[in-house]
């Protein structure tokens, strides 16, 4: 498929043959390629279950978990770290502002696409997400490993990016002002609330993008033009604001990524996300039809 011009995708292809000439020697760039693999149970240890298992070479572990930890009582499944934490985090992975980061994970690439947006949110925008993740890296034959490369640590100087996400009280105020046009990346029976959980619904006016219809069957993106039609089919006007949202933050990346893939590049992320809007929001404030 066709790359967006800030090259929100890589291919497999590439990035093998960027390891190759990192190898070689023969590459000056700055690379930096993160597994970002992770259970939604942040008492999971995503660096031994997975990591650990096995990783693309040169690849070093990005913890979400670790990185955006979630107190008992908050709303937010990922709260968005301060600057001076992100900022000590990736220099650790030796992450510096010119550093070409690209992301992948090994289920549905949702683990990924938080972390690009979460390094666009501090003004990193030299950062990609592996098309396919892990799964196409093996469906291709490249190969893995279970060595941990040795990083230097880098400088960092983070920039936030508040265009890029939105809270609970700007979401409230839109309801009526509606500045923006708000996509939901939950699956159809949690957004119309018709999940035997009795969880589900959505803000007023959302339209539905459902995160599994943006990928092809073997976890790729859809080409643009498929993307669009999925724009198209919920009257969204990408020439216009555009807010996305799911249950936890972390699909809704999914919706703004295809709309940075079709030429959007500010689709800000409501990180509260329904899990908080479902608990702050007055009854009539969420619809189940």
């Amino acid at each position: 498929m066709t790359i967006a011009r800030l090259g929100t995708l890589v291919t497999t292809h590439w990035l093998r043959d960027q390891l190759l000439a990192l190898t070689a020697g023969s590459k000056k760039r700055p690379l930096r390629v993160l597994d970002a693999s992770a259970s939604p149970d942040p008492q999971v240890d995503g660096y031994k279950e997975f990591y650990m298992e096995s990783h693309i070479p040169e690849a070093v572990y990005f913890s979400l978990h670790g990185l955006c930890p979630a107190s008992p009582t908050s709303l937010h499944k990922y709260p968005i770290p301060d600057s001076n934490r992100f900022q000590d985090y990736v220099e650790g992975l030796g992450i510096c502002n010119n550093t070409h980061v690209v992301t992948y994970d090994r289920s549905n690439t949702a683990f990924a696409l938080k972390t690009w947006w979460l390094f666009r949110l501090f003004g990193h925008e030299k950062v990609s997400v592996l098309d396919g993740g892990f799964r196409k890296w093996l469906l291709d034959g490249y190969d893995v490993t279970v060595e941990v490369p040795k990083v230097e640590r880098s400088n960092f100087n983070p920039s936030f990016n508040a265009q890029l996400v939105r809270d609970f009280e700007a979401m409230a105020h839109n309801l009526k002002a509606k500045s923006w046009q708000v996509a939901d990346a939950r699956e159809p029976e949690e957004f119309f609330g018709t999940e035997a959980s009795g969880t589900g619904g959505h803000i007023p006016g959302a339209c539905n993008i459902p995160y599994s219809t943006l990928f092809e069957d073997k976890g790729t993106f859809k080409p643009p033009q498929e993307l669009k039609k999925l724009f198209d089919a919920e009257n969204i006007d990408l020439g216009k604001p555009l807010v996305a949202t799911c249950q936890t933050a972390m699909t809704a990346c999914g919706i703004a990524a295809a709309a940075h893939l079709l030429g959007k590049e500010m689709v800000p992320v409501y990180n509260g996300a329904f899990r908080e809007w479902s608990q702050r929001a007055e009854p009539h404030q969420i619809v189940t039809d």
